[in-house]
């Protein structure tokens, strides 16, 4: 299954995810997924999660893990159009405070210029 699409856009990195929710056992591929995209030498990332219905303890604990990768060279994800039901999570995890995150898609591109 494939989790996200990708887009290069003038040296940054949209990820589109497209799915609501994962499971345990989907979680192992995603993240394989998502270490493909750390192999690569590009360091600026949107993650858009306008399909992601529900942010849950995987997709927080996957999210985490390629942040903590990408800065270690450096990097920076920002996260934009999340649900209003992930937004809430992202609140009581506090995690809003690790994270940019952003309304559209657009202004989180703008917002690496």
């Amino acid at each position: 299954m494939i989790y996200f699409t990708v887009e290069r856009l003038e040296g940054l990195t949209i990820v589109r995810f497209s799915f609501k929710e994962i499971s345990i056992g989907q979680r192992e591929e995603l993240k394989k997924q998502l270490d493909d995209l750390l192999r690569t030498d590009h360091n600026k990332y949107v993650f858009n999660m306008k399909e992601v219905g529900y942010f849950t303890s995987l997709m927080i604990a996957t999210t985490l893990f390629f942040a903590r990768e990408l800065g270690k060279r450096d990097g920076e994800i920002k996260l934009c159009e999340l649900s209003d039901d992930a937004m809430d999570v992202i609140r009581l995890t506090r995690l809003d405070k690790v994270f940019k995150i952003y309304p559209t898609e657009k202004e989180a591109i703008e917002s690496f210029r």
